[in-house]
């Protein structure tokens, strides 16, 4: 029977995990496209004028957020025709020129979206040497230049997917997902065992739940607006200032990319936890009748549970998850697993810390003690659990956007990574100190200030750990450099 509300628990996130699988698999993703050939090729010098544009990418680009550009020595746009696919690939565009290009120095800027939204810009020039002759229409077909460099290929200046306004965006994203499965996680899963095995009637549980709930309200409401701020940054990303508040630009970006079909479950996960909320909240309070507020709050936190779950799943759709060059519905699947353990673990030590021992700390004096040590006795399990998780998931995504080892310290997105290690190796070995030397000695209020302390370091050094990740989530892997 005690293991009962555990496994209930377990099946539903399990179940909305394979629901979500089910319907939104990236089964047609692909890694971030980089520019392989065309033609005129980089650097190369003409002596026939050529009438177009050809740019073979590593995947088939969609028109819809593709743009290809050429400008004249003074930085001029020349006009060109409408992109359209090559009959020979659709992994081919091409651009008609319109003029008759005099001899000079000509630059192409092209940019295209990967299907997890971030969009990859670059740029290369050639040159129309003096005298050259008017080229045929179809004499650019056999004269595709390979690009060998593509790593060195640069995204262009101002807003982007890794500009610091962007990453700040991310940043607030995390920080309120974290404390929104925090929540749930923490109710579901600590206070359930607390009001099960040792203090049923304890009135810590119902203030620590209430203080849960209104956590988890307000991180939805954060997590509300940083999903419209990442709407209007990603549009601005994608389609630049002139483009970033068009409507039918952003819907179309929602439809057609992995990134907006992430944007959506975001959208379904918040209103479904935020209702869930809602309902917990409204039933605690309506206590007059103890059988319905009991009823309508355990809806109202299956519903929360429901809604976390969805939203653990939506960062691998705009992430490196859905562009993974294999395994990818695991790669989903890992990363929302990975999202969840570390809610487990940081978001829920950071609910304990705000919402725990608060209600804790109110009871009178010969109570706090021992409810403390009581509330830590049943995190620690979890965080523990969790904490192994996280490892787990860890592991196979590096090695599944890393590769080899070298490119740890190779490439930008191994030295982030390495970067993120060790800011969480001070957060495990903190939460080693906390459960080794600290909660041991647990059941004094002495103890319990220590404990706060040295919590309230984990978690800053967890939020640290969350900037790092919103620059991660953003770096061009290993893998799609070596592409």
């Amino acid at each position: 029977m005690t293991s009962i509300p555990r496994l209930g628990f377990s099946r539903l996130v399990l179940g909305t995990l394979l629901a979500g699988l089910i319907v939104f698999a990236p089964a047609v993703a692909y890694a971030h496209g980089r520019l392989k050939s065309s033609a005129p090729g980089s650097g190369a010098h003409l002596s026939l004028i050529p009438r177009e544009l050809r740019l073979e990418f590593s995947e088939v680009p969609d028109l819809t957020f593709s743009t290809v550009a050429l400008l004249d020595g003074t930085g001029k746009p020349v006009a060109l025709g409408t992109l359209h696919y090559s009959v020979a690939s659709h992994r081919i565009v091409v651009a008609s020129i319109a003029a008759v290009l005099p001899p000079g120095v000509y630059v192409v800027q092209w940019q295209l979206a990967g299907d997890d939204g971030h969009p990859v810009r670059g740029r290369f020039d050639f040159v129309i040497a003096p005298g050259a002759m008017l080229g045929a229409a179809d004499s650019t077909v056999s004269g595709m230049v390979m690009h060998h460099d593509v790593a060195s290929m640069p995204e262009g200046d101002g807003f982007g997917v890794t500009s610091p306004a962007f990453v700040v965006i991310r940043w607030l994203q995390f920080i309120a997902m974290l404390l929104t499965i925090g929540g749930v996680v923490v109710r579901q899963l600590v206070l359930r065992v607390l009001r099960r095995d040792q203090a049923p009637d304890s009135p810590m549980l119902d203030g620590a739940e209430a203080r849960a709930a209104r956590i988890g309200h307000i991180a939805v409401g954060i997590l509300a607006v940083t999903l419209l701020l990442r709407l209007l940054a990603q549009s601005y990303a994608m389609h630049g200032a002139a483009g970033a508040w068009n409507v039918r630009l952003s819907a179309q970006m929602i439809a057609h990319t992995m990134w907006g079909k992430g944007w959506l479950l975001q959208l379904v996960g918040l209103a479904v936890a935020g209702v869930g909320f809602q309902v917990a909240d409204r039933a605690r309070r309506a206590r007059a009748v103890v059988g319905h507020s009991t009823m309508h709050r355990r809806t109202g936190w299956h519903m929360a549970a429901i809604g976390v779950v969805i939203l653990a799943c939506s960062p691998a759709f705009a992430g490196h998850a859905a562009s993974a060059p294999s395994f990818r519905a695991l790669a989903v699947l890992a990363d929302a697993l990975h999202i969840l353990a570390a809610s487990g673990w940081l978001g829920s030590l950071a609910l304990v810390l705000t919402a725990g021992l608060p209600a804790a700390m109110a009871l009178a004096d010969g109570e706090r003690g021992p409810m403390v040590a009581a509330l830590i006795n049943a995190f620690s399990p979890v965080a523990l659990a969790s904490a192994a998780v996280v490892t787990i998931t860890g592991v196979f995504a590096a090695w599944l956007h890393v590769g080899h080892v070298p490119n740890l310290w190779d490439t930008r997105y191994g030295v982030t990574l390495l970067v993120k290690l060790g800011i969480l190796g001070v957060v495990a070995l903190t939460g080693f100190y906390n459960w080794r030397f600290v909660q041991p000695t647990l059941g004094t209020d002495a103890a319990t200030v220590h404990l706060r302390r040295s919590a309230r370091v984990e978690v800053i050094v967890a939020i640290l750990v969350l900037l790092v990740t919103a620059v991660l989530v953003a770096t061009p892997t290993s893998m799609d450099m070596a592409m």
